[in-house]
């Protein structure tokens, strides 16, 4: 009988899938972003995680994020979040703060034994965080910027912080790490080279935060692969 991973063993091998149980994965923001990088991990066989979000869920959320259905509303998102992955797969392993990321608790939860980091909250404060617990754990990190207000999901590209333009999100980025003497070169992002518009509040539909969450999970299983064989 075949498993609910036996495509994905069949494209990658048991050695990448074993590699991908092993791996400790820390996930901050729940949203359209992250929890879609969430549910990809999952399905390709990651199964240990980490979640941090302080938010419930809300009906204006269920346009565009994948892990909450009707049933979820009222419900913190990490709680949420946690029953729909173990109906996916029943060995995931999680543990979850229902908090919004700070200084105060950041040395609480983020702790060393992480094997990636997946910023994926709007927080430029947070971000910094994330950005120095990377530098200082030598962790590998990845940061979702700016998905609000835009349309084309063939804009979105995986690069690193220095070369990011166009997005105002990016920009405060940039100067809030060279201030803090971070090298832009070391941090690697998802962004969207699409202009934004000028809406307020900030509006969005499901496929440019999603394909930023695919691109982020697209990202963690390339490196540990890279790393995987530069180890052998």
């Amino acid at each position: 009988m075949e498993s609910f991973l036996t495509r994905t063993e069949q494209l990658f091998g048991a050695d990448t899938i074993n590699l991908f149980k092993n791996k400790r994965i820390a996930i901050i923001g729940l949203g359209g972003v992250g929890g879609t990088c969430l549910e990809a991990l999952a399905r390709t066989g990651f199964q240990n995680f980490f979640l941090m979000d302080g938010d419930v869920v809300q009906e204006s959320n269920l346009n565009r994020q994948i892990l909450y259905t009707r049933e979820d509303l009222g419900i913190k998102k990490v709680d949420a979040a946690t029953k729909h992955l173990r109906l996916i797969n029943k060995e995931i392993e999680i543990s979850s703060a229902g908090e919004f990321l700070n200084k105060e608790n950041a040395d609480k939860y983020l702790s060393d034994d992480f094997d990636f980091i997946v910023d994926a909250i709007d927080d430029l404060e947070g971000k910094l965080i994330l950005v120095g617990i990377s530098e200082n754990r030598r962790i590998p990190l990845i940061s979702s910027l700016g998905m609000g207000n835009r349309y084309d999901l063939r804009q979105l590209e995986i690069t690193t912080l220095d070369k990011t333009t166009i997005d105002p999100l990016a920009k405060k980025f940039r100067h809030l790490l060279r201030i803090n003497n971070f090298d832009l070169k070391k941090v690697n992002v998802v962004y969207s080279k699409e202009m934004p518009l000028k809406k307020t509040p900030i509006s969005s539909y499901m496929l440019v935060p999603s394909t930023a969450g695919l691109f982020l999970a697209y990202h963690i299983i390339l490196s540990l692969m890279k790393g995987a064989v530069k180890n052998d």
